[in-house]
């Protein structure tokens, strides 16, 4: 990142002229963002958006601006961080290279990105729980989606096809094992496709689309939730989406990037605590279908997750970035792991299944 870049962006913020100090906030994996203190000691968050990524940072800066009002109306914009306009009253900056920069409040708060403490938690999905539910009024049609087809099982699914046909040879014959047993869950596409079907039973609503623990801002003792963040991939999405990442991210013994398939399940306590607390904040929401398919969440985005990893990897590793050879492999095999475990809890203490 060029320093003259970030410097045209809080110049377009505040006045060429104003003084002020920046630093990057480190941990991101799209964005670039930095943290601006004013004249005024009064802090910014600064964002330049990774167009690699989001081909339309115009569509990011409109939904922001329904989402916030929308939120205002119903006395929830602590949900949020207030978007901030530049000096020409505009949501977004455009700098001499082309990038494209948005702001908002900075507020002071604390990550996690694990835990194994229920409370915190049950605090983490109701905070989720309470976004889409504070923005059921609001009408998806006027969201546009930020990231085409993003939860879209069936894409995923037929590009996974592709990649059966034209990957690695050497890739697919080791992962054969792989390959059948996901082909052998075809019911999980079935599924989704029969919700694209029914409108009426299953719904479109504003989801997060990457629910997960780090995507919160926590107050200093990690007790409270200050916001939901990384506001950039919510839009309109099928009620499977933050529940089913929850489960995937925060119910799993160790994270996507361990390399030992063997110490991967789910933690039985950690999943119940997530679905009962997501279903009893978000019940009223659900239509009757969606209800009796909520433990559908949990696998349905980790399959999804497993097809997305191994497509990737038989493809020649080009979308998820890696650090060691074979590492989509073996975050596929993480996933499967994962999706393995919570097939079996879901069958034996709550008699379900789909696949």
């Amino acid at each position: 990142m060029n320093k003259p870049l970030v410097q045209e962006a809080m110049a377009a913020l505040q006045g060429a002229n104003a003084p002020s100090h920046y630093e990057p906030i480190n941990g991101g994996l799209i964005n670039y963002s930095y943290c601006v203190t004013t004249q005024h000691n009064d802090k910014i968050f600064l964002q330049q958006i990774n167009q690699v990524v989001f081909l339309h940072p115009d569509r990011i800066a409109s939904n922001l601006q329904l989402i916030y009002s929308a939120l205002k109306e119903k006395n929830a914009t602590h949900l949020m961080a207030r978007p901030l306009s530049f000096k020409n009253d505009a949501w977004l900056f455009c700098d001499s290279k082309g990038y494209f920069w948005r702001a908002a409040d900075f507020l002071s708060s604390k990550t996690l990105h694990h835990t194994t403490d229920l409370s915190t938690l049950q605090v983490a999905v109701q905070a989720f729980a309470n976004f889409t539910t504070q923005l059921s009024d609001l009408n998806t049609d006027l969201l546009y989606p930020t990231l085409d087809n993003f939860h879209d099982l069936s894409l995923r699914f037929k590009q996974f096809q592709q990649a059966i046909g034209e990957g690695d040879q050497t890739r697919l014959a080791e992962t054969s094992w792989l390959i059948e047993a996901l082909q052998a869950r075809i019911g999980y596409v079935q599924l989704y496709r029969q919700m694209c079907e029914a409108p009426t039973d299953f719904k479109k609503r504003v989801m997060h689309h990457d629910a997960k623990l780090s995507n919160l801002l926590f107050d200093n003792r990690g007790q409270q939730v200050v916001a939901v963040t990384d506001l950039d991939t919510t839009m309109p999405g099928y009620f499977f989406s933050d529940l089913g990442d929850m489960i995937r991210s925060m119910a799993a013994s160790v994270d996507e990037n361990n390399n030992h398939p063997d110490a991967v399940f789910i933690l039985p306590a950690a999943y119940e605590t997530i679905f009962n607390c997501y279903r009893h904040t978000i019940l009223n929401q659900l239509t009757a279908a969606e209800s009796s398919l909520l433990h559908a969440a949990g696998p349905l985005m980790i399959y999804m997750q497993t097809l997305r990893f191994l497509t990737d990897y038989l493809q020649g590793d080009h979308y998820y970035q890696i650090q060691r050879p074979g590492q989509n492999r073996e975050r596929a095999e993480h996933q499967f792991a994962l999706l393995s475990s919570l097939e079996d809890l879901l069958e034996k203490k709550y008699q379900f299944s789909i696949a």
